[in-house]
């Protein structure tokens, strides 16, 4: 039980970090959104019962939340059901965000940072290549 316990409290602290402080760390780092991006807004607007505005954010919201008792149901009941269920999650999830890349990115939501990690390294790279 207390195993349980600490992983609720690791889980609920990552949580509070995501929505409060941290930004995305795969938009930061090489400038494209990850599949999770705006996924934040989507819940926020779907609580709202903006269920719209929730598709328009990040659509996989509704995936997750139709899954997430299945999900957890089968991971402590099933484990190969687990997996199984993951895997179909993952691969439905990972589609909706190569079909709006292919169709959104680089417009709202979908944006490219343009000042991020991989950028900046570059531009100081060419610097230091241009002095010599």
């Amino acid at each position: 039980m207390e195993k349980h316990i600490k992983k609720f409290c690791f889980i609920l602290i990552l949580a509070i970090a995501a929505l409060f402080v941290m930004k995305c760390p795969i938009q930061t780092i090489i400038g494209i959104p990850c599949p999770g991006c705006m996924m934040t807004t989507a819940l926020y607007y779907f609580i709202q019962f903006d269920f719209k505005s929730a598709y328009y954010f990040n659509p996989a919201i509704y995936l997750l939340l139709i899954m997430f008792i299945p999900l957890t149901y089968s991971y402590y009941r099933n484990k190969s059901l687990f997996n199984k269920l993951l895997w179909i999650t993952l691969v439905l999830w990972g589609t909706i965000y190569l079909y709006r890349m292919i169709t959104i990115f680089p417009e709202f939501p979908m944006v490219y940072v343009e000042e991020n990690v991989i950028s900046k390294m570059r531009g100081i790279y060419e610097s230091i290549i241009n002095k010599w």
